[in-house]
């Protein structure tokens, strides 16, 4: 299924809305009841995604249940945000080591089948690149960040680098779209990301914070911080593309 933004904004809204609208029924719930049913569910659904991308790997599609799993996790997602609108222990929900665990073993898995999914897909993910006028070593490099970087969401102290890796990752996917000349809806899955990278620094940051601190500076050290990651995967992107231009000279003259 190709994927519009306008589609994944419309399911994450789906959510929301039930979310809210059955969030009365769940105040019967403790937030860490609701919190461990959350992780259940994500866990049950980044399962059967796996086994989807194990099929695609193997013999070059999904099964046709794909779909279906990514519009769930999608409502669910959204869902989440909808009951905690309705709690007024929201905090403690949002916040509870299993709703964070999820969402970042969520983010991981996403950001590890991306970089497998590439490696699977070498031939056409070359011509892309090569399209978008970057070298072989940049598309390696690229899978080896983006592997890595799901792995480092995994280990608490690494979190903040993988944030900050990932969100470069996903500014210069959207950036190469961009300047490629593509439709919006072929950066329909970096921008999902992206918003699912800066909801998880938010509450990240809030979880170190005390209940009593002030948002003000965790909010201006992240929007500081999505600021800096499109001007780097701005300038690398440029930088990179200028390096693989000199080069071309320089192979042709070399050949015999």
């Amino acid at each position: 299924m190709l994927y519009r933004v306008d589609y994944v904004f419309a399911v994450l809204g789906a959510g929301f809305l039930i979310g809210v609208f059955s969030g009365r029924w769940t105040l019967r719930f403790a937030a860490s009841r609701i919190a461990l049913i959350y992780f259940n569910t994500v866990i049950a659904l980044l399962a059967l995604s796996s086994i989807s991308l194990t099929f695609r790997l193997t013999l070059g599609h999904g099964p046709a249940w794909t779909g279906v799993i990514n519009d769930l996790s999608g409502i669910v997602y959204g869902a989440l945000f909808g009951i905690a609108v309705r709690r007024a222990d929201r905090r403690e929900l949002l916040l509870d080591r299993a709703v964070l665990s999820a969402l970042a073993i969520s983010i991981a898995v996403t950001f590890a089948s991306a970089g497998l999914g590439k490696a699977f897909a070498m031939a056409p993910m070359h011509e892309f690149f090569a399209q978008s006028g970057y070298p072989d070593a940049f598309l390696r490099f690229i899978i080896i960040i983006e592997v890595f970087g799901a792995l480092a969401m995994l280990i608490p102290y690494a979190v903040p680098a993988a944030l900050a890796g990932l969100g470069i990752d996903m500014f210069g996917a959207v950036l190469t779209h961009i300047h490629n000349g593509d439709p919006l809806n072929d950066s329909t899955g970096a921008i999902a990301m992206l918003l699912r990278l800066g909801v998880f620094a938010v509450l990240w940051e809030r979880s170190r914070t005390a209940k009593t601190t002030s948002l003000r500076w965790p909010l201006l050290r992240l929007a500081a911080a999505a600021l800096i990651c499109p001007l780097l995967a701005g300038a690398g992107g440029l930088l990179i593309r200028h390096r693989a231009l000199a080069a071309v000279p320089v192979a042709a003259m070399l050949r015999p």
